[in-house]
């Protein structure tokens, strides 16, 4: 099972990508959801998700800044950014 983590800093927006996939029949589970790129950064440091879902676009941290933090650190997961 794949582990998934979604960031966004607008709530309503993490919510809607969690219940919109059936993340049981493909095989994933999300572990966590973040408002903003630190706390989203702070979650993939310390669970280690398979798939970081991240908008493009969020305070504090950006999602190219945020994949390119997890890289440095030998983090593992894979980003979607939207």
């Amino acid at each position: 099972m794949l582990n998934i983590l979604i960031a966004d800093d607008e709530n309503k927006v993490c919510q809607l990508i969690k219940s919109l996939v059936d993340w049981e029949a493909l095989d994933m589970r999300v572990i966590a959801t973040a408002e903003n790129g630190i706390e989203a950064l702070e979650k993939i440091r310390e669970l280690t998700p398979d798939i970081a879902i991240t908008d493009i676009r969020m305070p504090g941290v950006d999602g190219l800044e945020l994949a390119k933090r997890a890289s440095e650190h030998r983090i593992g997961s894979h980003f979607v950014l939207i």
